[in-house]
């Protein structure tokens, strides 16, 4: 046996064992992934650069940033990153309704108080790894998996009690009714990616592409106030509005295409461009739906009434459960990169990046196979004479007008001697939603971003040891009045006051082979 056989034996038992890993990771994906919907990159090189990396492109996290770096791999290589990320956001609501008197209602909504998201220390791992085979012109294959776009908040806004105004009109008893947790969206989009890159032009030009399987996993709570169907004095204030608070779980699958090329100019300068076009995913799942009604005893024992409306001034909630259909429209990305070594120690990259942002509209819940319903609620809703049955059955969504960005990305990288490498990052990302009015705690981007991180990699033998940190600062924003986008008589955005930072320590451990 040569000593070609056995370094092929060695290599492929590696990548073996590393597919292994990644079927496991696929199988906990649901569990382990959360993060932000605009994802802020992987790998510890990259990240230490705020995101500059796609001239750079030169270890298995190019799946991510620029497959066509993979041609100029010259080791095998398998790594692991775990990203610790923890979300400090603020909101001061400001949710008020007028009548024809100038009476403000803000239908339980915890007004001028300063609210925050549930802290929790969330984790991102990547796992993946690169492999050079003697065939098709030496092209270096890999496998990863990582996530291009996640988001995980969850808010408590609504507590009548906590108002300091007397909801005993309303219902004297609906805090038994109250969710734990009202407002949230963790969705997780997660990438098992098979990567190739090969050199066109020797030493010159490279090509990469990545094609990917995608899982997207989304647990979205919303609340909504839906108007009271009924007529007077069933619905006057403040039973005009009534609660509705939904639990949509569900999950569906995709593909996306990665695609890039990396020109090395000079010696010392690189420039590339990269792109991402990921394909729409059905998502499905289970809604649990619970209607927390008025409660007026007078009304209730008055003579004339009937069953339809003693249902909306019983009090109690009415909770059942349907199957959700919704569509998930992910943004394409186009990117420019180049990367200059100073000298022998420094090299310097910038790059570019525009999303367009514009082609996602929100999220449509479509319900339909509702089940548990109360027998009454049942019936007229399946008969749909009374406008009830499209009060317990209408779809929601939340929908958003939001715009294309653009990204700047700068970063250095600087070998201090072969043991350690030290890392430093600077960004700017465009706010989507920046002419918007639909803003709402589950999806928070108040304004152009600013991001810094720095950070070092210790090479001991085979091994790179690295940690980096980064910290992003979002610009105060305040949004006054309520707005009803798509005209469904549903109120789509929280106005008020926001505030927003995110802290976030990458770990990483790579072996070369």
């Amino acid at each position: 046996m040569n000593c070609f056989t056995i370094n092929m034996e060695n290599r492929m038992r590696i990548a073996k064992t590393a597919a292994g890993l990644l079927a496991m990771l696929a199988l906990s994906a649901p569990a382990l992934f959360g993060s932000g919907f605009e994802n802020t990159g992987m790998g510890i090189t990259a990240k230490g650069m705020g995101g500059a990396f796609r001239a750079v492109a030169n270890d298995w996290t190019a799946a991510y940033y620029n497959p066509a770096g993979y041609a100029f791999i010259l080791d095998n290589q398998l790594g692991f990153n775990l990203g610790l990320v923890h979300y400090r956001n603020e909101y001061t609501p400001e949710y008020l309704a007028t009548d024809g008197y100038g009476n403000e209602d803000s239908w339980g909504i915890l007004n001028d108080q300063t609210l925050y998201n549930f802290h929790e220390i969330l984790n991102k791992p990547t796992l993946g790894f690169a492999v050079r085979l003697p065939f098709w012109g030496e092209t270096v294959f890999g496998l990863s998996a990582y996530q291009p776009f996640d988001y995980n908040v969850s808010w408590n806004l609504y507590n009548p009690y906590g108002t300091g105004v007397d909801f005993s009109a309303y219902n004297d008893s609906l805090s038994m009714f109250i969710p734990g947790k009202q407002i949230g969206n963790n969705l997780d989009v997660v990438a098992f990616q098979l990567s190739a890159g090969r050199e066109f032009k020797e030493g010159k030009l490279a090509l990469g592409i990545g094609l990917q399987l995608l899982r997207a996993d989304l647990e979205f709570h919303d609340l909504s106030f839906r108007t009271n169907p009924r007529g007077t004095p069933l619905n006057d204030r403040p039973r005009d509005q009534i609660p509705e608070f939904t639990v949509n779980d569900g999950y569906g699958w995709g593909f996306g295409l990665r695609a890039g090329a990396l020109w090395k100019a000079t010696e010392k300068l690189n420039l590339a461009i990269s792109a991402y076009l990921p394909f729409d995913i059905t998502v499905s799942g289970t809604t649990e739906f619970t209607y927390i009604m008025p409660k007026n005893d007078y009304l209730y024992r008055r003579t004339g009434i009937d069953q339809t409306d003693q249902m909306f001034v019983a009090g109690g909630a009415i909770e059942f459960e349907s199957d959700f259909e919704t569509k998930l429209k992910l943004p394409s990305s186009v990117a420019l990169g180049l990367a200059y070594q100073v000298n022998d120690k420094l090299t310097v990259a910038m790059d570019a990046e525009y999303t367009l942002w514009s082609y996602y509209e929100g999220l449509e819940f479509i319900y339909t196979d509702q089940q548990g319903l109360p027998s009454h609620v049942d019936q007229i809703t399946h008969e749909r004479v009374y406008p009830e049955s499209e009060f317990f059955s209408q779809n929601l969504s939340r929908p958003v007008e939001w715009k294309n960005a653009g990204k700047v990305m700068l970063g250095a990288l600087y070998d201090v001697n072969q043991t350690l490498t030290l890392l430093g990052g600077f960004s700017m990302d465009q706010s989507p939603s920046r002419e918007c009015t639909e803003i709402t705690p589950q999806f928070l981007d108040t304004g152009t971003k600013k991001s810094i991180s720095f950070g070092g990699i210790v090479h001991i033998n085979q091994w790179n040891l690295g940690m980096v940190t980064a910290y992003t600062s979002y610009p105060d924003i305040a949004i006054s009045g309520l707005t009803d986008t798509n005209k469904d008589n549903i109120i789509d955005n929280f106005p008020g006051a926001y505030k927003a930072s995110t802290y976030e320590t990458v770990m990483s451990i790579g072996y070369r082979f």
